[in-house]
């Protein structure tokens, strides 16, 4: 299959960067079997070995220049999407592409523009954050914001998205948040995958360890981190007093200094390798607030051999995962704290936990069964969409 890729970003590996990592893993695992070319955006930032990675594996390489891919004030789009646009058609012209892959949402204009079946990874719903985010608020200020932010991405979502052959997202609650906009059998949910190698099984919990991961610059992160720090760790510490928490992810500084002041909760900030601290923990806890579309936090803790703890609506995009089995599902403050004191004072629960969600994660959340997905869902969409003609 010839399948033209275009990019916001320069697909490289290794990287924490999950708008990188999605492209970089398909290419990386996809790129033997199929002929692929790729348009990525020129900048300053990317350097010339990260740029020199992707052209090695694909067929045509080739970049664009960006500015901005959206206009801050009236939500059009930007020149980045008129340059990929131009790179776009230019490149079915001269190579013929059986599919386009647009990997983020805001390359989402470009699936009306081009005569080839188009698929779109979205990862998750714009409207779902800034509704979970206007829901948090804890000023008027934020709320505006928010409620701003949630009619603009409603707009993008309604007139771009449905040119799209399928729209791929990484939870069951984001497929159907998009579905008010785009037509449901048309919404596609892969989660995320993990590198079984850079993320290999070996415990080595530091004490009576809790960690949780998350970007805290999102609302939805943040009062997740409040509620464990203030909420759940006190439960934990009146029956196990050495617990402590472990908070990984930059955000405001107010309150981030606001989070380390509360007993027995230690803030690492923002790093760009979560693996040190993911496998220095006795257990990974990932709260109902984070909401789906925390795949990778829950996926790669496992991987490590951490146990996790999560809330039910952060497992909506991993349909093979089984409470009880490969994780413990916990949604109150008094359910997180007893699970999370189980794994901590019980080293059998522990052991098995992280045992079984090792083996689930080998058979079916590495890389290259995302990429299996990702090619089956290509090979749908040229065979189902016949192509269209398109002015240039």
């Amino acid at each position: 299959m010839r399948v033209l890729m275009l990019t916001q970003t320069t697909p490289y590996l290794p990287t924490h960067d999950r708008a990188r990592m999605v492209p970089a893993y398909l290419l990386a695992h996809l790129a033997e079997r199929h002929s692929i070319a790729l348009i990525a955006p020129d900048r300053r930032g990317d350097t010339p070995a990260q740029q020199a990675w992707a052209a090695s594996l694909v067929a045509l390489a080739r970049r664009a220049p960006v500015s901005r891919w959206r206009q801050s004030v009236t939500g059009a789009p930007g020149d980045g999407v008129a340059a990929f646009r131009k790179a776009a058609l230019e490149t079915v012209a001269a190579w013929a592409p059986d599919v386009v892959h647009l990997e983020g949402a805001l390359l989402a204009p470009l699936a009306g523009a081009l005569p080839v079946p188009v698929v779109l990874g979205c990862r998750e719903s714009a409207v779902r954050r800034a509704r979970e985010a206007r829901r948090l608020a804890r000023a008027p200020g934020e709320w505006m914001r928010a409620q701003f932010e949630e009619r603009g991405a409603m707009e993008w979502e309604a007139r771009w998205l449905r040119a799209a052959r399928a729209c791929v997202v990484g939870s069951e609650d984001d497929r159907q948040v998009l579905a008010e906009r785009v037509p449901l059998e048309r919404v596609e949910v892969i989660p995320g995958g993990v590198d079984e190698t850079r993320y290999d099984f070996r415990r080595a919990p530091e004490g009576k360890r809790i960690v949780f991961a998350g970007n805290l610059a999102w609302p939805t992160h943040l009062e997740a981190a409040r509620r464990l720090a203030t909420r759940v760790v006190p439960l934990v510490r009146r029956t196990l007093p050495q617990a402590e928490l472990l908070v990984i992810g930059g955000g405001p500084l107010t309150a981030l200094r606001s989070l380390a002041q509360a007993p027995g909760v230690r803030v690492a900030g923002i790093s760009s390798d979560l693996r040190p601290g993911l496998r220095s923990a006795a257990v990974a806890l990932v709260p109902s607030e984070t909401g789906p579309g925390v795949d990778a936090a829950v996926l790669e803790a496992m991987a490590l051999g951490t146990p996790v703890v999560a809330g039910a609506r952060s497992l909506s995009g991993l349909a093979h995962v089984l409470p009880g089995h490969h994780l413990l599902v916990a949604d109150s403050d008094a359910e997180i704290a007893e699970a999370a004191l189980l794994v901590l004072r019980e080293p059998v629960v522990s052991e098995t936990l992280a045992t079984n969600a090792r083996q689930l994660i080998e058979r079916h959340y590495t890389w290259a069964a995302v990429a299996r997905a990702y090619a089956s869902l290509w090979a749908r969409a040229a065979d189902a969409a016949p192509a269209r003609t398109v002015a240039a």
